[in-house]
């Protein structure tokens, strides 16, 4: 029976993450770029089941004990292309990331949504400035050309403000996502030969009716748990009792 506490809190723990990383997915369904979060369950252990009768022990197979977050995993796939009009607003089709300066360091995203700072550079808003080429770019107009190839210039095209500097991995697991669609990464980058188009940016890969169903689900899974884990305190409470009786 004890066994049994183990089990059904592990598992409560385990849809709590699972809630949480649902959750996170649902409020980034609006970000451009944003790629959805799943979490892989395992198991603890497992262990041999026997019978006992009047034949003496006989050996009825396994059973996996205590349900657990085993790891988290993003899903890269591509979002669809949503029209925004704005001069400033890029999306990239292929693999492929954009480049951020942060104050903290490098950082990747496919989230295009860019604007411009008081100094006039190139930014993601909340992370840091966008990286070219040869460094960040800064613009002396947002009205702005933007070619597949993600070199920047005036609509006319007399002025040059650099190339938007476009990089992937061979490895996706050695990105880390620290917030939104943003990632951090163990390994060098790569080039990329993603296509740049202007005037768009990536929708979130998250679905939405898809996350809905997950998180009623989980929250089946967690109450469940909860109720037959109270029901196990009574019967532990009834043992104590009768046990004090006798």
């Amino acid at each position: 029976m004890f066994q049994g506490y183990y089990d059904l809190a592990s598992n409560m723990i385990t849809q709590n993450r699972n809630m949480n990383i649902i959750s996170n997915n649902i409020s980034n369904v609006s970000t451009p770029g944003y790629k959805e979060d799943r979490l892989i369950e395992s198991t603890f252990r497992e262990e041999m089941i026997y019978r006992y009768d009047q034949f003496g022990k006989t050996q009825v197979g396994t059973v996996s004990r205590m349900n657990i977050a085993d790891e988290r995993v993003t899903d890269y796939s591509e979002g669809g292309l949503r029209e925004t009009g704005g001069a400033l607003d890029v999306a990239l089709t292929g693999n492929g990331f954009f480049v951020v300066q942060t104050d903290n360091g490098v950082v990747y995203t496919r989230n295009g949504s860019f604007n411009l700072d008081d100094q006039r550079y190139l930014v993601l808003p909340g992370i840091g400035r966008v990286q070219g080429t040869n460094g960040p770019i800064q613009l002396t107009t947002d009205e702005v050309a933007i070619d597949t190839q993600g070199n920047i210039t005036t609509e006319d095209g007399l002025q040059n403000f650099g190339r938007l500097q476009v990089v992937d991995f061979a490895d996706y697991t050695q990105l880390t996502k620290i917030t939104g669609g943003v990632f951090q990464a163990a390994a060098a980058p790569q080039a990329s030969n993603a296509t740049v188009s202007q005037r768009y940016t990536e929708y979130s890969n998250v679905n939405m009716a898809e996350q809905m169903t997950r998180m009623m689900s989980g929250q089946r899974v967690l109450q469940g748990s909860a109720q037959i884990l109270k029901i196990y305190d009574q019967l532990t409470g009834k043992i104590v009792t009768l046990g004090a009786a006798t």
